[in-house]
């Protein structure tokens, strides 16, 4: 019987109510939990699961949303312990990215049936993400985030936070900088995703992945209230990076300078500061993941 370690955000949307089923789902797919455990700090979590990686557990289960992997992916950088995901949080879009359901049975199943896979992840001022980072209206979105709010209602919280920023945001001066070309912006927004997706099930942009070994990304460069409301719809379908006022790049390195200093959003926490120094770290984790059916020349797509 294999064995693996649970440990779960309470502070996580469904952490604390997908706690015990995420225990029963594990066992009836044929795990030994050597240590099953339910945390409500997130000095606690990165302890618990830096402990159950020294210990030797080969597979370490995580339950919780994107901002939970973001502050213990780090621990699993260079070592041989896989990554599990069981999604408690409320945007879940890495294990979106991954192919993983929002189901904490089908999650389960999914950790016994699949795969361990290289995934990239991203690193901003030093601190690593999962997912993305923004400067500008994420981060006042964020602000406006009613804790609370967003704990019982889900994404529909954010429509509300959403129409605060919009009414606030202001454009500010914003210069990229990629290993081959330069932009200067009055931007009001700049995202820089490792994953496919953000914002929900939106694409960063086209060639967006997680393990394509590039950062993608792209700045918005209006804060015409008329303009926005088509790049939030636009954003449905992919097309957003199609608009005249958005620009989109790919990068292993990204420097991100802005006057005023603005607060970078990573994850969904707001955590750093610009300057801001992005980069890709190529296949550092090894995450389970849903096997896949190699092409007809033999490789394995990229996810």
């Amino acid at each position: 019987m294999p064995t693996a370690a649970l440990i779960v955000n309470g502070k996580s949307r469904r952490g604390r109510d997908w706690f015990p089923p995420a225990e029963d789902a594990l066992r009836q797919a044929g795990f030994d939990l050597e240590l099953s455990q339910l945390v409500r700090r997130p000095d606690a979590l990165a302890r618990a699961v830096a402990g159950a990686i020294r210990s030797g557990i080969p597979l370490v289960c995580i339950g919780g949303g994107d901002g939970t992997i973001s502050a213990v992916a780090g621990e699993f950088i260079g070592k041989d312990t896989a990554l599990g995901i069981i999604p408690c949080g409320t945007g879940n879009a890495f294990a979106r990215d991954l192919g993983i359901p929002i189901n904490v049975q089908a999650a389960a199943q999914l950790i016994a049936d699949g795969a361990p896979e290289q995934v990239d992840l991203g690193e901003a001022n030093g601190k690593v993400f999962v997912n993305l980072a923004t400067v500008g209206l994420s981060t006042l979105i964020a602000e406006n985030l009613d804790a609370k709010a967003k704990k019982r209602f889900g994404r529909i919280a954010y429509l509300a936070a959403l129409f605060k920023a919009l009414a606030k945001g202001k454009r500010f001066q914003a210069r990229i900088e990629l290993p081959d070309q330069q932009h200067d912006f009055r931007s009001i927004q700049i995202v820089i995703g490792n994953g496919r997706f953000h914002a929900g099930p939106f694409p960063v942009t086209p060639e967006a992945g997680i393990q394509t070994g590039c950062l993608a990304g792209y700045s918005v460069n209006t804060s015409r209230k008329g303009v926005l409301l088509r790049y939030m719809l636009r954003l449905w379908l992919g097309r957003h990076v199609d608009m005249e006022e958005v620009v989109p790049f790919n990068a292993t390195h990204i420097k991100v300078w802005t006057q005023p200093v603005r607060r970078i959003t990573v994850d969904g926490e707001i955590r750093l500061q610009t300057p801001g120094e992005f980069r890709i770290l190529p296949g550092a984790i090894q995450v389970m993941a849903p096997k896949r059916e190699p092409a007809s020349d033999g490789t394995l797509p990229l996810r």
